[in-house]
């Protein structure tokens, strides 16, 4: 057994950190895994001392280290301060407000995906609502922190929760255009309260009289909670507008709504904050119903605040921009330090270890090392012994990444711009490859030397790396490119297409994009000879093909639109066809007997295939978004994944499977 695995059980044992279940021991690297008996998990407590070590914490089956924590999509601070719960993407992670420190991970399970939580006043629970509808509560302070209580079945994906001051009630706002009043209790509804597109937020006001609800249709309306009946309706500026493309098709698009609402401590007065377009943040009098103020700023505020006297307003757009506003007549005054504290308990930051990671992995050639670029486009080496990371290099800003190295044996980061280029990063150097059209994906060969870029025009660039200078334009395609591979040995190149989108520049200077059913999609993979630029072989498939890889040896081929194709490069015939389903990612074992194959949809996939049997012979469930990249480790032992969920999963491959 390799050292890697060894250290990791030892680093386990030393946290005292348990799975659910231990089922292996490992021995000598010669000696063979020997099996054990379960071990019992005594409950995760808050304010245990012996800290959980987060990589190891609730982990999927299967899988030996996590690393990155699924970034943040909402943070909440309980009622005494103490408590930061910071949502993502694979549960609600709970930490110290004073020292940062992990206290907890409220793990979500199956299709679940967070998105909002609150903590109920008296501090004891938390409500958590979900991509998928559901809202449930969680006890904090109990013999497990795991323990789940009830769930509220919203319609549609959570958008908010919230308490009443007496935690009586529980108030859910979803994208279904509907914000429910939940009797905690009883779990029964009292109201349901409608708009008529997505409820973006939802509070209760001081006395817990009335609720707030503010919309993506422009308005923020006040509920009465002992009638059900609405009381006011504030409206903004509607910038929902319909733009018909050159097919003739008309779609609507909506560039406003509310964003944030917030009652002013005596409840007289209800403040409205703008989303996207619609920079307004405006101040209603409830009683009065009418306006009394409003201010256009040069972004829509992320959050409102209202000082604990009721005198001033803060309106926060970044941590470092913060506007306070006299509620008296909306003018701008300077803060001090006094009142820095109410301004910035809205905006809690969430810790600087909870990280989101993923998108791009792979190991080291002598396997000594797990080398990710995640989403903050910074690539982080660790040491797989330890899990300790041993180097960082930051780039510069862009979407989707991939990783290389250099003829030097230094990593590269390959970020594409949105200003059609990419940029070649490592620890000193910065190369630019320009493509006329926006770039889709790129690619660099094995030994370093060679860059692949694939674009909206349909076309594959092939550059010089060192020289940065333009080899070849590949032409061919009927679509956008999807995805490229290099072969091994750098003389081949594959590239695929992808769905035709339509294109409108509006009078605002953004370009509008849409496709349909009827748009035109290319389904074929294309061989390139490198050095030629000859199109030596094209492949159709079912679909658009989302993932190419080739074996270590170069012999084999694998394509996925859905299936995975699996061909002989020498004859280019078909091999074997595997019946996998949305497969977004692919990567052959060192020997290449298997393959490794990514999944997407509701519930994301890993499974590792026998090539020679088409079988799979070992399945891994545990990211919550798509998996965007795998990787083997030189010796076979593990599997590494990285996934748009921010995660990156160390699986363990078993000796017989």
């Amino acid at each position: 057994m390799s050292k890697c695995m060894l250290s990791i059980l030892a680093l386990l044992l030393t946290n005292l950190i348990s799975f659910s279940s231990l089922t292996t021991v490992f021995a000598d690297e010669k000696k063979q895994v020997k099996q054990t008996e379960t071990v019992d998990i005594a409950p995760k407590v808050l304010g245990d001392v012996h800290a959980k070590e987060p990589t190891f914490i609730a982990l999927p089956p299967g899988a030996v280290a996590r690393f990155g924590r699924g970034g943040g999509s909402d943070v909440a601070v309980s009622p005494d301060g103490d408590l930061v719960a910071v949502v993502s993407n694979i549960g609600v992670w709970l930490y110290s407000a004073y020292t940062d420190e992990f206290l907890s991970l409220l793990a979500s399970k199956g299709e679940n995906i967070p998105s909002t939580a609150a903590f109920s006043p008296d501090g004891t629970q938390i409500a958590i609502g979900y991509r998928n509808g559901p809202a449930r509560l969680w006890r904090i302070f109990s013999e497990s922190t795991e323990t789940e209580l009830p769930a509220f079945l919203h319609g549609g994906p959570a958008t908010r929760v919230t308490f009443s001051p007496d935690g009586k009630l529980l108030a859910t706002s979803g994208w279904n255009n509907e914000a429910i009043l939940w009797d905690v209790d009883t779990r029964t509804v009292r109201f349901t309260f409608k708009h008529e597109d997505a409820v973006r937020t939802v509070l209760f006001s001081p006395d817990g009289r009335r609720l707030a609800t503010g919309s993506l249709d422009a308005t923020a309306k006040l509920w009465d909670l002992e009638t059900g009946k609405q009381f006011r309706s504030f409206a903004h500026p509607d910038y929902r507008r319909p733009l018909a493309f050159p097919s003739g098709h008309t779609e609507i698009y909506n560039e406003g709504g509310i964003r944030c609402i917030a009652f002013s401590p005596d409840g007289k007065f209800l403040a409205t904050g703008g989303l996207h377009r619609d920079r307004d943040v405006k101040l209603w009098d409830i009683e009065q119903g009418k306006q009394r103020w409003s201010i256009t700023f040069e972004a829509s505020a992320k959050s409102i605040t209202f000082s604990p006297d009721g005198r001033y307003i803060a309106t926060h757009f970044t941590a470092d921009v913060v506007h306070v506003l006299r509620i008296e007549d909306g003018t701008a005054v300077p803060f001090d330090l006094d009142r820095e504290k109410w301004i910035g308990r809205n905006e809690r930051k969430p810790p600087a270890e909870h990280t989101s990671e993923g998108v791009r992995v792979n190991f080291s050639p002598n396997g000594k090392h797990l080398i990710n670029l995640g989403a903050n486009n910074t690539i982080r080496v660790r040491d797989i012994e330890t899990g300790v990371e041993v180097k960082t290099l930051v780039g510069t800003n862009g979407y989707t990444k991939t990783i290389g190295l250099s003829p030097e044996g230094e990593y590269l980061g390959i970020c594409i711009r949105h200003e059609d280029a990419v940029e070649l990063w490592g620890e000193e150097t910065i190369a630019r490859f320009p493509h006329e059209i926006r770039v889709m994906t790129a690619e660099i060969s094995n030994d370093g030397t060679l860059l692949a870029t694939g674009g909206r025009d349909n076309k594959v660039k092939l550059y010089d790396v060192e020289t940065e200078k333009l080899h070849h334009t590949l032409s061919g395609h009927i679509g956008p490119i999807q995805a490229l591979a290099f072969s091994p040995d750098g003389t081949l190149l594959v590239s695929s297409g992808g769905t035709n989108w339509e294109e409108l520049a509006g009078d605002d200077g953004i370009t509008y994009t849409f496709s349909s059913r009827e748009s035109v999609v290319d389904k074929t993979a294309k061989v390139w000879d490198v050095a030629t630029g000859e199109n030596i072989a094209t492949f159709e498939h079912l679909g658009a093909v989302r993932a190419i890889a080739f074996s270590p040896d170069g012999t084999l081929l694998a394509t996925s639109a859905g299936r995975t194709d699996i061909r002989s490069t020498k004859t280019w015939q078909d091999i074997t066809t595997l019946s996998t389903v949305n497969a977004t990612s692919l990567t052959f074992s060192p020997d290449g007997t298997r393959i490794a194959v990514g999944m997407s949809g509701r519930q994301p996939t890993v499974q590792i295939w026998d090539i020679a049997t088409r079988k799979p012979i070992a399945t891994f469930i545990g990211h919550k978004r798509d998996i965007q990249s795998l990787a083997f480790s030189p010796d076979s032992r593990l599997l590494a994944s990285g996934g748009s969920d921010g995660v990156i999963y160390l699986w363990k491959v078993t000796p017989d499977g």
